[in-house]
């Protein structure tokens, strides 16, 4: 499967409206994947990856762990929103 293929796949199963966006979502999921797992675990994906997907998942950056261990960076706020509204890593 080439990245193209992912990403339009990605579009379609989260109802994004471009693949821009699902580029952008692919790419924070994997930066957290990477900065969660142990390196081992994070090899072994990339390893078992297609080559143009494995090329994806290397350029990625994995996010500094001082950043996802702030809880208040994903709850801020999170009292006020209605129950019926979905969170989404897109922005707008």
């Amino acid at each position: 499967m080439l990245r193209e293929e992912f990403l339009r796949k990605v579009k379609e199963a989260a109802g994004l409206e471009s693949v821009k966006q699902a580029d952008r979502a692919v790419r924070a999921v994997v930066a957290v994947l990477k900065a969660e797992l142990p390196r081992d675990q994070a090899e072994m994906i990339a390893a078992a990856l297609p080559e143009d997907l494995k090329l994806g998942w290397e350029m990625v950056d994995s996010y500094p762990t001082d950043i996802l261990e702030r809880e208040d960076i994903y709850y801020e706020g999170s009292e006020a929103a209605p129950e019926k509204e979905r969170p989404s890593i897109i922005p707008g």
